[in-house]
């Protein structure tokens, strides 16, 4: 899937809070249309290191590039799912997931050709009338996701994006985020406390250290899709990056 571009590069990414030093001179590639999971300790700053990628927040030291040049959200588009839903309550599911569109300048005739063509991969057709307290959790976190596709980022952040829903809803979402991330190919970090979806999911895993955070290792995953949690080669690599959290 991923090209030898490298579409983002950081390097050195600090971020301190007065005294505390919190990201500590992290570094790290990512290649063009590679899906890259980020794991790690409970409060080891995951959800500020995402926070900082997309300038939501200053970093201290270091710096973010999207193809070269200093990521910009005037100029990049980037596009973040967070870990709570984000829907707008007064607009049905089809005027969300365009609204990223709208705000970015995107001519309508597109806007609604992106829009119909997300909806279906995910999904979401049958229901584009309605609003977001008329449909089930999962529906409203798939809303997100398509929106963040929408936008044609050229980053994707997803902080635990399926966090609060339960194992089975999880699988399937999971799955669906492969598909568009395929059809798409989109450049997308994906940050979980959940391993085995960090394998199920990624190309590559960042392992970050406890607190000052670091990259700890980086993990290949070299496995087919679609994926099957009873290999033995993912069992392998979930143990893997298991341990390398575990021992911090």
């Amino acid at each position: 899937m991923s090209s030898e571009h490298v579409k983002i590069r950081v390097t050195n990414l600090t971020k301190r809070f007065g005294d505390l030093t919190v990201l500590d001179s992290i570094a790290f590639e990512v290649k063009a249309g590679e899906l890259v999971a980020i794991v790690g300790p409970t409060g080891c700053g995951k959800t500020t290191f995402l926070n900082t990628l997309s300038k939501l927040m200053p970093a201290t030291e270091g710096s973010i590039l999207i193809d070269g040049e200093e990521a910009n959200p005037r100029r990049h588009n980037i596009s973040y799912v967070f870990q709570e839903p984000t829907c707008l309550p007064w607009r049905t599911v089809r005027e969300n997931v365009a609204y990223g569109m709208e705000i970015k300048g995107v001519p309508h005739a597109e806007r609604m050709e992106r829009t119909d063509r997300i909806m279906e991969i995910v999904g979401l057709s049958s229901c584009a009338h309605l609003y977001p307290n008329q449909v089930s959790a999962s529906m409203v976190q798939r809303i997100a996701v398509s929106r963040a596709f929408a936008v044609e980022p050229d980053l994707l952040l997803m902080d635990e994006p399926y966090g609060q829903l339960d194992v089975k809803l999880r699988y399937y979402l999971e799955d669906e985020l492969v598909t568009l991330w395929q059809k798409l190919q989109s450049t997308v970090l994906f940050v979980t406390h959940n391993i085995e979806e960090a394998v199920y999911v990624a190309e590559r895993i960042l392992v970050l250290s406890n607190k000052p955070t670091k990259v700890k290792a980086e993990i290949p995953v070299d496995l087919p899709r679609p994926r099957d949690f009873l290999e033995p080669r993912f069992m392998e690599i979930r143990q893997q990056v298991t341990e390398l959290i575990r021992w911090w």
